[in-house]
Order: structure tokens, then C-alpha cells, then sequence
């Protein structure tokens, strides 16, 4: 329930920057520079993160934020009738939604390549031509003014000053990008959702100067968010199944307590899989084994392992409760339908539909685990846990597949005998 809680928090913290804004004005001279600066050092920790982690889209659009930013102060800073101001502005927020569309539609490419620093020259390009012709041409940007229709002109409302072009062409493309990421299913949807909501709040009031440099703070703290978050995953999360790797394992066992259990499951014969289908199939029963794994109860943890092998850990938890889970999630795997699809399957959707009925078009094969299960005993360190597991894992392969066996206690050794006892014994 938190997760999802957790994914929407930038936008449930989003009116934060108007709340502040009005705080914000009252500061002291140092604290408003600071304030002011705050925004480019954070972007530039955000733009150096991007590179380490090489997440070029995250890079692209800190700069994009940024120099949007950027270019929105330098419109500020001009006097309130100065209708090259007002130009500048109407440009600005037509010219956001075009090129965050094309950041979030073109694929991911390395940053420092040629295909990526032309990337990067074509964002700051722009924002440096719109800087230029505002520094020295600004007669260009006023002669715009008597051709423009008048819904760029006139103000949505008395007390906003985005004009309903602006606002309305705002909305669709925030719209038409939303729909786009969930129809996608990108994992960035939210982050390029409060991005834009952050551009559209600093557009509709420009007479308020802080409010701008609050939302490009917190438009580039998400940005940080994301990119720490992603560093994360990509250091402790499978890529392909979606569960913690065997590096977030070695974490979660550094102080695991006393009296927890370990199960190593094994996919039975998941070589055939491979040979037989192909490895896309084969990472078809990967992701399927891992889902159904998921709903795993006692309070375990699961892991991919490596391979075709995962790890559940039980740090608290009855033995007895424990393996009735794990009989649970074995016959789960063992009872899911696993499709797979023929290699003459039609391309059309519609005609596949219709033959998925038809034994000739797909084929449903079963998949089984193997499970090997061991409890902590007398201080055992974890390493020695998960080699008892495995052998386990291995005596369950022996026994036939498809069940689970657990780990032989070790044999107490007998308490050597002193002197006294052989002596009270030969006197007997």
C-alpha cells in the first residue's frame, strides 16, 4: 500500500513551492541568493549523477528544465511593459512541450556519443537561439506581437498571466504525454507528469519571481529522486524478472537475527526451456516463476539467485508455517498454464485471437521448482545456511523434482567422557 503512496509523492507535494513562495519573499538578501542558487547546483549534481549512472534521457531533461529556467528569470527581469517580454514568454511555453515530447520519444542512447551530443546541442541550441535574439534582437521578438491571434494575447483571468493559448497548448501536450507513458507502461510517467505541472505553475503567474525558482528546485529534486532511485535498481534489482538480485541478498543477510530460514528454489529442467523453445522463452518462465513467487506469505523476501535459481528468507516465522508456504507457492508454479506461443503465430492480433484456442496455435507446458529449505542453528552464519539450502535444493532434484526437502540437522557430537566416568564405570 506505500509503494504506490510513495511513487505519487511528488505530486501530492507540488503545491509546496506556492506555499512557500510568499515566505520566501520576505528572507534576507543571503538567504534569497541562496535560494536563487540552490536550483543550478542541485540540476548540476543531477547532470553529473545522469552521466555516472549514464541515464542520458535524465541528463537531457535537467538541461531542458534548466535552460527553460533559465530563460524564464531572463523574461522576468525585464520591465512589466516591455512587449518583448510577454513574447518571450509566449514562446517559452510552446516551446516546452514540443521538446520534452521529443526527450521522452527518442530511444535511450549513450550520452557522450554523436548521436547523444547532438541530442544535447539540440536542447541547449534552441534555448541559446531564444537567448540570443532576446539579448541582441529584441525589436524581432516586439514586431511578433500585432500578428499574433488575440488568444495568446489576452490573460486566462485577471489574476493569472498565462494567456488561454499558452495554457490550453500546456494541457494537451501534458495530456498527450501522460497518455503516452501509460500506454507505454514507462516506469517515468509521474516524473514527466510533475515536470510539466512544475513548467505550467512557474508560467501562470510570471510576476512572481520566487515561485519560478521554487518549482525549478523541486522539478530538479525529483529529477535527483529519480536518478538515485535508478542507481539503485541498478545495483539491487533483476532487470529482467523486477525482484532484488543477489547483491540486495548479500545486503538483506548482513544482520538477518537469530532462528530465520532459507529455501533455494530451482526451476526443473530449465535448460529444455532454452534449447528446446529458445531463450526468449526461457525468460518468459523467468518473469512468470518470479510473479507468482511474489505472493509469497510469512513474511519472506525473495531474491533471484542467479540463473534459473531463487532465494526466499523467512526472518521470522514458525518452521511449520513456513514450509506450508512454501508447499503453497510450489504448487502455484506448478499448476500456472504457461503458454507458449507458436513460432507460425500470425502477427495480427486479430488472427491471433482467434487461433488461440486451437491447440496448434499455442501449446501450454507446465513449470516445477525444486526446493531446498534450512533453518538457522547455533549461531550458523549465513553462508553456511545457504550451502545447507542448497544441498537440500540438490537431495529434492534426487528425490524426482517438484517437491521440497529440507536440511539434515546437524548430528550433536557425544560428550567425551573424563577420566571419572571410565573410572566409575570399571568399578561398576
Amino acid at each position: 500500500m506505500w509503494k504506490p503512496a510513495l511513487h505519487l509523492l511528488p505530486l501530492l507535494l507540488l503545491p509546496l513551492p506556492l506555499l512557500f513562495a510568499s515566505v520566501a519573499v520576505d528572507l534576507p538578501p543571503a538567504h534569497r541568493l541562496f535560494l536563487d542558487t540552490l536550483p543550478w547546483l542541485v540540476g548540476l549534481v543531477v547532470i553529473l549523477l545522469s552521466l555516472g549512472f549514464k541515464q542520458s534521457r535524465t541528463l537531457l531533461v535537467a538541461l531542458h528544465l534548466a535552460a527553460f529556467s533559465g530563460l524564464l528569470h531572463l523574461a522576468g527581469t525585464a520591465a512589466p511593459e516591455n512587449p518583448a517580454g510577454f513574447i518571450l514568454y509566449i514562446l517559452l511555453g510552446l516551446t516546452w512541450p514540443l521538446l520534452q515530447g521529443w526527450i521522452i520519444l527518442m530511444p535511450e542512447r549513450r550520452t557522450l556519443s554523436r548521436i547523444g551530443l547532438v541530442r544535447i546541442a539540440g536542447v541547449l541550441g534552441i534555448y541559446m537561439s531564444l537567448a540570443l535574439v532576446w539579448q541582441y534582437q529584441p525589436m524581432s521578438l516586439t514586431r511578433l506581437l500585432p500578428v499574433l491571434p488575440s488568444p495568446f494575447i489576452e490573460q486566462l483571468a485577471a489574476q493569472l498571466s498565462i494567456s488561454p493559448a499558452v495554457f490550453w497548448w500546456q494541457l494537451a501536450g501534458l495530456l498527450i504525454m501522460a497518455g503516452f507513458s501509460l500506454w507505454q507502461a514507462r516506469q517515468d510517467r509521474l516524473i514527466n507528469l510533475t515536470l510539466n505541472l512544475c513548467v505550467l505553475l512557474s508560467l501562470i503567474d510570471t510576476t512572481s519571481p520566487v515561485q519560478s525558482h521554487l518549482y525549478h528546485l523541486f522539478g530538479q529534486l525529483v529529477l535527483l529522486t529519480a536518478v538515485i532511485r535508478n542507481g539503485y535498481d541498478m545495483a539491487f534489482v533483476d532487470t529482467l524478472t523486477g525482484i532484488p538480485g543477489r547483491r540486495a541478498l548479500e545486503y538483506y543477510l548482513i544482520s538477518p537475527g537469530r532462528g530465520y530460514s532459507i529455501a533455494m528454489l530451482d526451476i526443473d529442467h530449465f535448460k529444455q526451456f532454452n534449447d528446446r523453445y529458445g531463450h526468449d522463452i526461457g525468460d518468459q518462465v523467468l518473469r512468470m516463476v518470479a510473479s507468482q513467487l511474489r505472493y509469497v506469505g510469512a513474511g519472506g523476501r525473495l531474491f533471484r539467485y542467479g540463473g534459473e535459481e531463487f532465494t526466499i528468507v523467512f526472518r521470522h516465522g514458525a518452521r511449520d508455517i513456513v514450509l506450508a508456504e512454501l508447499e503453497k507457492v510450489r504448487e502455484r508454479v506448478a499448476q500456472y498454464p504457461m503458454r507458449i506461443r507458436s513460432a507460425n503465430r500470425p502477427v495480427n492480433n486479430e488472427t491471433g485471437r482467434s487461433l488461440r484456442s486451437r491447440a496448434s496455435a499455442d501449446q501450454t507446458v507446465s513449470v516445477t521448482l525444486s526446493i531446498g529449505f534450512s533453518t538457522q542453528n547455533n549461531n550458523e552464519t549465513t553462508e553456511a545456511v545457504i550451502k545447507q539450502a542448497d544441498q537440500a535444493l540438490y537431495a529434492a532434484k534426487r528425490a524426482g523434482r517438484n517437491c521440497i526437502r529440507c536440511a539434515q540437522q546437524p548430528v550433536q557430537k557425544r560428550k567425551r567422557r573424563s577420566r571419572t566416568d571410565f573410572a566409575r564405570h570399571a568399578l561398576d
